[in-house]
C-alpha cells in the first residue's frame, strides 16, 4: 500500500508541475498580448547596449511587473549580464553583471563555451530568426535558450499562437528549423 501511495503522490506532483508549466506559458502569452514593448525591440536594445551574445530569454515578472528576462554573455570582455526589461516601455527594471571568470578560470562549462564560440563564428542572426519564426508559425516567441548537444549548437524556442504552444530547435550554423513534438 505504501508503494501505491508513493506512486499516487509522485503522479499528482508530476501532473501539478505540468499544469503549472501550462499556466506559466499561458500567462506569458497574456503578458505578450498586453506588451507595448516588443521582443524585437528588446533584442535590438540589448544587442546594442550589451555587446555579446543573447543566450537566454523568457517572459517573466519582476516585482509584479511583466518583464523580458534576458541573459547575455560576452566572451571578449568575460562578462555576463542578466536584465529585466519592462514589457510596458522597455525600461531596465533590474541589471546584474558578473564576470564569467573566477581567479582567471572560465566558469562556463564546455558545452556553453562551445556554443558561444560556434555562435560567434556563424552567420546566425537572432532578430531575423525571431521574425521568421513569428511569420512561419503565426506565433509569438516567449522563451528561448542557446544550447549545444551532440556537437550541434542551437537555440531552443518556445512560441505561443492560435495553434497553442510550439517548440522548435534552430541550428545556428545552418538555420534549419526542426519542430519538437509536445510531450
Amino acid at each position: 500500500m505504501k508503494k501505491f501511495t508513493k506512486f499516487i503522490c509522485v503522479a499528482l506532483a508530476a501532473t501539478s508541475l505540468s499544469v503549472m508549466a501550462d499556466d506559466d506559458n499561458a500567462l506569458s502569452a497574456l503578458a505578450l498580448q498586453r506588451a507595448n514593448y516588443s521582443l524585437e525591440q528588446a533584442v535590438e536594445k540589448v544587442s546594442q547596449d550589451y555587446k555579446g551574445q543573447i543566450t537566454e530569454f523568457e517572459v517573466d515578472d519582476y516585482h509584479n511587473r511583466s518583464s523580458y528576462e534576458i541573459e547575455t554573455i560576452n566572451l571578449v570582455t568575460s562578462e555576463k549580464h542578466k536584465l529585466h526589461l519592462s514589457l510596458e516601455d522597455g525600461s531596465i527594471l533590474k541589471e546584474k553583471s558578473s564576470s564569467i571568470k573566477m581567479m582567471g578560470i572560465n566558469r562556463l562549462d564546455d558545452d556553453e563555451l562551445f556554443a558561444l564560440k560556434e555562435l560567434q563564428t556563424s552567420d546566425f542572426k537572432l532578430d531575423k530568426t525571431i521574425a521568421m519564426l513569428k511569420e512561419k508559425y503565426n506565433a509569438d516567441v516567449f522563451e528561448f535558450e542557446l544550447e549545444s548537444e551532440k556537437g550541434i549548437t542551437f537555440y531552443k524556442f518556445k512560441m505561443v499562437g492560435e495553434q497553442g504552444i510550439k517548440r522548435v530547435l534552430v541550428d545556428v550554423k545552418t538555420g534549419s528549423v526542426i519542430p519538437v513534438m509536445s510531450r
